[in-house]
Order: structure tokens, then C-alpha cells, then sequence
């Protein structure tokens, strides 16, 4: 359901900015700039990862390997 204009006329959806949107941009920008490709990043939060933990900072998966099961290969997949 949309609102009228009238019940916010101080609003212009032309010129509206989202603050939380405007820094979502620009994080991406500043990340997008210092790192060319996605391997480099990929890289650079592994190594930052590595030396965390070499600091005693404790990552705990979510991964939980009861709850997955392999899916069993059917006869018609042969």
C-alpha cells in the first residue's frame, strides 16, 4: 500500500539518500579499490583470519555434519 504526497510532503524520492545505503556504497567502493580481484580479497581475509588465530581469537563453525547427510547416488543417475 502506498502513501499519498500529502502525508509526506517533505519527502522526495528523486533526491532521497539512505545513510545506511550510502555507507553500504561506500565500504564497496574503498574495497572494490584496494583489491582488484575477488581471489585477492579472498586471500587477504584468509591471511587476517590465520593471524587471529595465531592472536587466540576462537572461530566456531556452524557447520554441523550429523545434520547433512550425502545424498545417495540413485540407479538412475548411472
Amino acid at each position: 500500500m502506498q502513501e499519498t504526497p500529502e502525508k509526506h510532503p517533505e519527502f522526495d524520492p528523486e533526491t532521497y539518500t539512505d545513510p545506511i545505503l550510502e555507507e553500504c556504497y561506500r565500504i564497496k567502493a574503498e574495497i572494490s579499490a584496494q583489491f582488484k580481484k575477488p581471489g585477492e580479497l579472498y586471500a587477504y581475509l584468509k591471511a587476517m583470519q590465520e593471524e587471529n588465530k595465531r592472536n587466540g581469537i576462537k572461530y566456531v563453525s556452524y557447520y554441523d555434519p550429523s545434520k547433512h547427510t550425502p545424498s545417495e547416488k540413485s540407479e538412475d543417475d548411472d
